[in-house]
């Protein structure tokens, strides 16, 4: 009898784990996000912001990304929060609280290259970042984004800065992570060589683009229809 109520008891205990932990459904997570707008929008006084849902780290809570590219050098600034395990509120992984005075990588494009890296269980997300200063100074880098243990993280993987003496004259400037020269093919194929091995695919992303005037005139459920989720790699 004593041995019939412990795994009665046991059962009940794996049962109310098992509820605990399940990863709240797509639908109450973009409602979720919908009903939080003010949390992740960004406010442009000119231009067009931009706005997609993600899992970046595949661990079925769903990230909301809001981005936007300001100024003549073109710096791109990020919001994101992940939905909570409990499915009731947010985790911060780039948002109006971080400070930073860096551009943000580009991440407003339809596909990117993404590593997986089994052992790890982590994906990594090429992106480029373009700035300008002024009209003769062009900088780029390869920046790899991935998300781990709630933590939004970055990894500049080469640079590249071309400066214009003229308009027929230029010197150009290939670094990798370490400060070494490297060819401008090599900056091009940086990826490849820092995650040799890893399983390559295609990430995609559905920006929805819009204007600050527009947005806030949007009610709850009108920005619940602007929001989707769907599997986004091809490997």
């Amino acid at each position: 009898m004593k041995k019939t109520i412990c795994s009665f008891i046991m059962f009940i205990l794996l049962i109310t784990a098992i509820a605990a932990s399940a990863v709240p459904e797509v639908s109450e997570q973009l409602d979720l996000i919908a009903a939080n707008a003010d949390l992740w929008k960004q406010e442009v006084d000119f231009g067009l912001w931009g706005f997609t849902v993600t899992d970046l780290d595949h661990n079925g809570l769903l990230e909301i990304i809001s981005a936007s590219v300001q100024g003549t050098g073109f710096y791109t600034y990020i919001n994101a929060y992940e939905v909570n395990e409990t499915g009731d509120g947010f985790t911060e992984l780039q948002g109006p609280s971080v400070y930073r005075t860096d551009s943000a990588p580009d991440i407003m494009v339809s596909t990117v290259p993404v590593y997986y890296d089994k052992d790890a269980n982590r994906y990594y997300y090429i992106f480029d970042d373009y700035i300008r200063n002024g009209m003769a100074e062009y900088y780029q880098n390869k920046r790899a984004v991935s998300i781990a243990d709630g933590k939004w993280e970055e990894n500049t993987l080469a640079s590249k800065a071309t400066v214009y003496s003229d308009a027929d004259h230029f010197i150009m400037t290939c670094t990798e992570s370490a400060g070494d020269t490297i060819t401008e093919e090599q900056y091009d194929d940086i990826a490849q060589t820092v995650y040799a091995g890893l399983e390559q695919g295609e990430a995609e992303f559905d920006w929805q683009m819009t204007e600050t005037n527009e947005f806030s005139s949007l009610t709850t459920q009108g920005i619940r229809e602007k929001l989707s989720y769907k599997e986004g790699i091809r490997f």
